[in-house]
């Protein structure tokens, strides 16, 4: 059996989680009151009621070696597993599963950087499935994702880079920073996997037309999700307007979670794709 390990940021959703036991994830924390407990056990509402009190990034912590090293050795040596995590532009999570990958008792353990995050991840996630099914060979499977991962296209505008500065993760967004009253970044991971800044707009609405352009730009496209935080009714417009564009296209809305809501912040607004 191909067993696929993720990490929380993913949002696999526990009706999944449940009907594949095949997928298995690891989860990232946040420290509350002095204790680091799993993103489960808090919301992106006290995320940022956190950070706007403490004007300071909720301290995150990436899953430890030891935690992906136990998920690996529960899974019988004979199998083999590919493990799919959040891109390391914000997160040394990758780092931690590839240490622990030469350290399990199963030798056969592929690390996939996804270069993306939330539905993102999701989408690799089903990827792997639908080639696990197809009867494909796990090599055959890891090279393929290590393919899809490059073309993995995720954007978002945020009102603020403040959590970006707070969380230390500005990169190469930092430019931004001078004029952050004035504009409305839209941040992306380019293609060398880094945070940079693809455009400077005045409005929310010419914030939306960049991401679809690029989106347009990156077309076609395999799947697409729209993903926000705190910022569902917006989402679901961004959504309307999308499916209208690509009307064969099953379009997603989903959330964040609460580490990524410490990283980026509320009203985030985003494009997550899959190009093909």
């Amino acid at each position: 059996m191909i067993h696929i390990v993720t990490d929380s940021t993913a949002t696999i959703l526990p009706e999944i989680l449940a009907k594949h036991s095949n997928i298995h994830m690891v989860s990232l924390t946040l420290c509350i009151d002095g204790e680091y407990v799993e993103e489960s056990k808090t919301t992106i509402d006290d995320v940022i009621a956190y950070s706007e009190r403490e004007k300071k990034s909720m301290p995150t912590s990436q899953p430890s070696t030891g935690d992906f090293l136990s998920v690996f050795n529960s899974i019988p040596k004979e199998d083999s597993i590919i493990c799919i995590n959040l891109t390391s532009a914000v997160s040394g999570t990758v780092n931690g599963a590839r240490l622990a990958a030469k350290q399990c008792n199963n030798k056969n353990v592929a690390v996939i950087d996804s270069h993306t995050t939330a539905i993102g991840i999701c989408h690799m996630v089903q990827d792997a499935l639908e080639f696990i099914d197809a009867g494909m060979e796990f090599n055959d499977i890891v090279e393929k994702l290590n393919q899809v991962s490059l073309k993995m296209r995720s954007e978002f505008t945020i009102p603020t880079l403040d959590y970006l500065r707070r969380g230390g993760r500005l990169g190469k967004a930092a430019g931004l920073i001078g004029s952050i009253l004035k504009i409305k970044p839209i941040i992306y991971v380019d293609e060398t996997n880094q945070l940079d800044s693809l455009d400077k707009v005045r409005t929310e609405k010419k914030a939306i037309s960049s991401m679809i352009k690029y989106l347009e730009e990156n077309s076609p496209c395999k799947r697409i999700g729209v993903v926000h935080l705190q910022n569902e009714e917006k989402a679901k417009l961004l959504k309307n307007i999308l499916q209208e564009l690509y009307p064969n296209i099953e379009i997603t809305v989903s959330t964040g979670t609460p580490v990524l809501a410490a990283y980026l912040g509320p009203g985030l607004l985003g494009i997550i794709f899959e190009s093909l």
